[in-house]
């Protein structure tokens, strides 16, 4: 599968699958596993999924509007502010990200920890100017991982609490609110299916309802992906996209259900949000997802955000980490890169 993702990327280029990511995508090794690799030299930021700037700046001042205590988010969005010149410094825009499929949560992969060492090494002699980058880590499902990477010298820093469901069948369907979703499933309003073929009309539609939600709604540093994206997440099997169509046979709220063994994640989703929400469509989209977690018995990562509607359907907080590793970095950026540190560990962990 990476094979096949990562060459689409490096014959017709980033642009073309992702609207606002400027990258070069490589294949890296680690033991058995054969992974996408980033690396960005110096492009501006267009999203987080490749860019620590994006996601530790740019998103978390956007983050800060919908703060419920508004003095203290006018506080914090002078500190975050503050760190912006000194990641200017440590030049953290040229960056390699090990494991990194674009998207919001890269699931786990059972990478051997004994390879770090090796591994580290092996990206330093390539990438003797870049900071090091490891993406969507939790201590429930990468704690061997993550141990490694602290002892080889990568720094751990928290990026956001995302909500984790270990055993779907036990923990989430039984809960009111899933059977009150249920009770909409089962109305009848929308015809469910899963695409097995991936038509132009439906691949235009799935990244118009994903850019209604994720784009419009949330924020454009998420990744926006394009007709071409969700055609070759299709295609090479990296993405199950599940739809609910209307009686007319219009998609109008879809889930794309990613899987990596017994992990899985939904992301991509998108609804009609011109429709009414008495319809219920991103409750939809998501019990569609929740239900085909539960038929594979998977682990269901329902990612960041929707704090109540998440609780409220089992899942429990994690925080998420990326690991950095600069050693081989001036001092001049290692310092710089302190503060991102010291910003990220004594307010923003506090805060998520």
């Amino acid at each position: 599968m990476a094979q096949d993702y990562v060459a689409a990327f490096a014959r017709d280029g980033s642009r073309r699958f992702i609207a606002n990511l400027d990258t070069r995508v490589e294949l890296f090794s680690w033991g058995d596993h054969v992974l996408p690799m980033t690396v960005n030299n110096g492009e501006k930021p267009g999203t987080f999924v490749c860019s620590a700037r994006a996601g530790y700046i740019d998103y978390t001042l956007e983050e800060l509007r919908h703060f419920p205590h508004p003095k203290l988010a006018a506080l914090l969005g002078i500190v975050v502010k503050s760190v912006g010149p000194m990641l200017s410094l440590c030049d953290m825009d040229h960056i390699v990200h090990v494991n990194n499929w674009m998207m919001s949560t890269n699931l786990p992969i059972d990478l051997d920890p004994v390879l770090v060492p090796d591994r580290t090494a092996d990206l330093v002699s390539h990438y003797p100017r870049h900071v090091l980058a490891m993406r969507s880590l939790s201590p429930r499902y990468s704690g061997a991982l993550m141990a490694a990477l602290s002892r080889a010298g990568w720094a751990l820093l928290p990026c956001r609490q995302n909500y984790l469901v270990d055993d779907v069948a036990r923990e989430t369907l039984q809960r009111r609110d899933v059977r009150r979703d249920h009770v909409l499933w089962q109305q009848g309003d929308f015809a469910f299916a899963e695409l097995t073929e991936m038509s132009a009309t439906d691949a235009r539609r799935i990244t118009d309802l994903y850019a209604m939600l994720y784009l419009q709604k949330y924020s454009h540093l998420n990744a926006a992906f394009t007709e071409h994206f969700v055609h070759l997440s299709h295609r090479t099997g990296l993405i199950r996209y599940l739809v609910l169509r209307d009686k007319e046979g219009t998609i109008q709220t879809f889930g794309g259900m990613c899987q990596n063994g017994i992990h899985a994640t939904m992301p991509l989703l998108g609804y009609n949000t011109a429709l009414d929400q008495r319809l219920g469509l991103y409750r939809l989209a998501f019990h569609a997802g929740i239900l085909h977690a539960a038929e594979y018995g998977l682990r269901f990562n329902l990612s960041s955000g929707a704090t109540s509607f998440k609780r409220n359907r089992g899942a429990t907080p994690e925080i998420e980490y990326t690991a950095f590793y600069l050693r081989h970095l001036a001092l001049r950026r290692r310092l710089s890169f302190s503060a991102l540190s010291l910003v990220a560990r004594k307010i923003g962990e506090p805060v998520l």
